[in-house]
């Protein structure tokens, strides 16, 4: 039997003015895929960051900043 990899998840509320800045992990239970980082910028869930297991999950960008995507 093969496993999969975990298909990607995304936000589980809309990205609106009121949640604007707002930041979502979405964690796996899985040791080469362990979550997801996005903010809530410009009405779009922007992914942020892929947490790793050594690093853990990056430090919150600026809301005010400039958008971050990768």
């Amino acid at each position: 039997m093969i496993a999969a990899a975990p298909a990607a998840a995304e936000p589980t509320y809309e990205c609106t003015a009121s949640a604007e800045g707002h930041m979502f992990l979405v964690p796996y239970d899985h040791p080469r895929d362990p979550g997801y980082y996005y903010q809530c910028r410009g009405g779009a869930w922007r992914l942020i960051a892929v947490c790793s297991q050594s690093a853990g999950c990056p430090p919150a960008p600026d809301p005010g900043g400039p958008i971050v995507e990768i």
